[in-house]
């Protein structure tokens, strides 16, 4: 485990992990129905079943980037291809204006978010072979780590505003914009993890 954690590198995926897992862990598992009912006046079923289509789209998005880092041989590109998907489908998420919209934007959200696990891969190559369970085992405490910081912050800053705000289009806006922030850091950073793909080996 300190060989791990002895690497920058470790700490790298850990936060980009968890940048990009907060607004499904945070923002839509733990916040999601009480924002779409009372900002959006959804009714309880239907948020329910909005927020639902996020978890649903991991069940294509994980696999699916997952792959597609093994067919093009870089996990880089496809990590922040993934967040910038993320990032569109967040946008279009805060700014739409009926629930069909919000429910596609939802889904499309979730499949981009698959791409909070190529770090759990890349952590894996950057350490050596005798270190991967340590590795992985690393990266879950790094990225609930992140995700224990941040959930206060946003309970703090948008989740009390319910009683309080006299316009619910703007804290919805508001709310969507603070995880498109988080998704625009964990962007940032991705720039600074090594390439680990096998085409960069072949190269």
């Amino acid at each position: 485990m300190s060989i791990v954690f002895r690497n920058p590198q470790s700490y790298l995926c850990g936060v980009v992990a968890g940048l990009l897992f907060v607004p499904t862990t945070i923002g839509d598992m733990t916040w999601g129905v009480a924002f779409f009912q009372r900002d959006r006046m959804f009714s309880f079923h239907d948020a329910v079943a909005t927020g639902s289509l996020v978890p649903m789209g991991w069940v294509i998005g994980c696999p699916l980037l997952g792959w597609l880092a093994d067919f093009v041989g870089r996990r880089k590109p496809v990590l922040i291809g993934g967040a910038v998907a993320m990032l569109l489908a967040a946008a279009g998420i805060a700014f739409s204006t009926g629930h069909t919209a919000t429910a596609i934007g939802c889904f499309i959200f979730g499949i981009a978010s698959g791409a909070a696990m190529i770090p759990y891969t890349i952590i894996k190559e950057v350490n050596p072979d005798e270190v991967k369970g340590s590795a992985t085992g690393g990266i879950n405490f790094l990225t609930f780590g992140v995700t224990a910081l941040i959930g206060p912050i946003f309970a703090d800053l948008l989740g009390e505003g319910f009683a309080s705000t006299q316009n619910h289009v703007a804290h919805f806006r508001s709310s969507g914009l603070f995880w498109m922030t988080a998704i625009i850091i964990a962007m940032l950073l991705s720039m600074f993890l090594r390439e680990t793909g096998h085409a960069r080996e072949r190269a």
